[in-house]
């Protein structure tokens, strides 16, 4: 085997041992109530996310009942997404995504 072989062997072998990079956190949505029911708000983010992934969105206040706190959506191939979730003004929600078995760090929106 020449020097070629060896070092696209070697180049092989540093990538195989190389951690893969973090998920990102989403890029912060737009949020709207706008033809929404009080209590509710749509959270929208055109290419915010890996194409794919999974948005989860869960409300940190204490108030919004335990089965209305955790809401989520599916980027599409773009990684365009929306969701319609339980929030009050105030709400903050932490906005996190899943891609295969990472997952991102939360992106933090308080709702105006």
């Amino acid at each position: 085997m020449g020097w070629v072989g060896v070092l696209c062997l070697t180049l092989l072998a540093v990538a195989c041992e190389s951690p893969t990079l973090p998920l990102p956190p989403p890029s912060a949505p737009y949020v709207s109530t706008q033809g929404l029911p009080p209590g509710q708000v749509r959270l929208a983010s055109p290419r915010g996310a890996e194409p794919n992934a999974v948005i989860v969105i869960y409300n940190n206040d204490p108030n919004i009942p335990l089965d209305h706190r955790v809401g989520g959506a599916q980027a599409d191939g773009n990684g365009t997404w929306d969701a319609v979730v339980y929030a009050n003004s105030g709400d903050v929600l932490d906005v996190s995504q899943q891609f295969g078995t990472a997952t991102s760090p939360t992106t933090n929106v308080r709702v105006p």
